[in-house]
């Protein structure tokens, strides 16, 4: 015999008052210009938890999770184009929060060796790493990961 039972609600909510069912802070960090396009659409989606920082200084090194506005992050999204030329003002420690690494993919398939060398470095600590040529692979993430 199977017994199904629904419990109400649609599936997927959160659970009121229930302390793992809060929403998450999430941080997105563009590394690059092409990134940074993407991401400025969670700027301008005005999200509570959606935290972004705006630019920052590339010859400070700072933890990828490190506070914002005294808000810590529960996740770390970190959004690179393969082939451009930034650099990451980021300590390749492990995080406090989960780390997600998503790299973008292109037809050219151009390479920084710097970067490259570093990607591989955050590679490493993250929880997660993406390599993809769809940019709504990161929407979905973030919207997954905040919701």
């Amino acid at each position: 015999m199977i017994t199904q039972t629904f419990l109400g609600g649609r599936p997927g909510q959160r659970i009121d008052d229930y302390r793992n069912s809060t929403p998450r802070f999430v941080k997105v960090l563009g590394v690059g210009d092409s990134a940074r396009a993407i991401i400025e659409r969670f700027n301008e989606s005005h999200r509570d938890n959606i935290i972004t920082t705006g630019a920052l200084n590339p010859m400070r090194l700072e933890p990828m999770d490190e506070p914002v506005n005294g808000i810590s992050p529960n996740a770390v999204i970190v959004v690179y184009q393969k082939g451009e030329h930034v650099a990451f003002p980021f300590l390749t420690d492990r995080t406090a929060s989960m780390l997600s690494l998503i790299v973008l993919e292109t037809p050219e398939g151009g390479s920084n060796v710097e970067a490259d060398r570093k990607v591989r470095q955050i590679q490493a600590v993250a929880d997660l790493y993406v390599t993809t040529s769809d940019t709504d692979f990161v929407n979905e993430l973030v919207d997954n990961l905040a919701s």
